[in-house]
């Protein structure tokens, strides 16, 4: 979550425009006070992924904000609660062993893994695999968006805080236990998945990218507290609060909030308001 300063090019990269095969996925979603255009994001990312698509460029001009999921460049003192049950104490011995084979393929140490808390387990290794496929968090969307609003003075307005992304996190069941073990024996699918996404993600292919989501399901709890309840709270907030009554929004937030029928997109349309996919898309060949 501690990110260095990006440097000036790849701050301009969102903002120039060139012709593109394919487009990721934006939503707009508006009605007669307010339009709200919808992003995506992809937390970690590579330099291929810019420019964005033009829409979304033209539109950020005459923005009246940013709306992230957290504004990760605000100075934090909120750390993470390190409760037990740890991770030696919620894995079988089988799952130890292949926590520890994974470890050594990610350059983690094994032992200080043992001793967090299990969601903090499972972040981790999806982290250092992020990194592992040379995606960078300098590179994720949201990172680079907050960076360009706030060189350009754009208010920017969070969904949720840091601190609650935490208190999220620690009251998974069982402190993310049954996360953490279903990240372990799908590894393998993990890593083939998160290699196909940027590319399902620059194509705009809603098709592949829902079944990657649907791939990516843990138990329908931690679904409900990672994924549903989150998507339920924004689409409310967005609605009914009042910073967002009138005016044009720019809306980034993890790119498996806007799938299906629990996504944002299609509960805004249950809160009254039109929804349209404003780009085009193609087929995204991976396996």
């Amino acid at each position: 979550m501690f990110k260095s300063l990006l440097s000036k090019a790849l701050l301009l990269l969102p903002f120039i425009s060139q012709p593109a095969l394919a487009e990721p996925i934006i939503w707009k979603i508006y009605d007669q006070q307010r339009e709200f255009y919808v992003l995506g994001s992809i937390h970690a990312g590579k330099e291929a992924m810019f420019p964005l698509p033009d829409v979304f460029l033209e539109q950020w001009q005459q923005a009246d904000a940013l709306i992230v999921e957290a504004n990760i460049l605000q100075q934090s003192n909120v750390a993470p609660t390190l409760a037990p049950p740890f991770t030696h104490q919620a894995l079988s011995e089988s799952t130890l062993q292949q926590l520890q084979k994974i470890s050594k393929t990610l350059n983690l140490s094994f032992d200080q893994l043992l001793q967090q808390p299990p969601w903090l387990t499972a972040v981790t290794l999806q982290l250092a695999l992020a990194d592992k496929l040379d995606l960078k968090s300098d590179y994720g969307i949201d990172y680079v968006l907050l960076q360009r609003a706030q060189q350009q003075k754009l208010p920017i307005h969070e969904l949720e805080s840091v601190s609650q992304q935490f208190n999220m996190l620690e009251n998974l069941p069982d402190n993310g236990a049954p996360m953490l073990i279903e990240t372990i024996n799908e590894w393998d699918k993990t890593q083939s998945s998160l290699r196909c996404l940027v590319k399902v993600w620059q194509h705009g292919d809603s098709n592949k990218l829902e079944q990657l989501f649907n791939e990516s399901q843990f138990d329908p709890t931690t679904d409900d507290a990672l994924i549903f309840d989150r998507n339920q709270h924004w689409a409310e907030t967005l609605a009914h609060t009042t910073p967002y009554q009138s005016g044009k929004f720019m809306v980034v937030v993890g790119a498996f909030h806007l799938i299906g029928d629990q996504g944002l997109p299609n509960l805004m349309k249950q809160q009254g308001f039109k929804v349209e996919k404003v780009t085009s898309s193609t087929k995204a060949n991976c396996n």
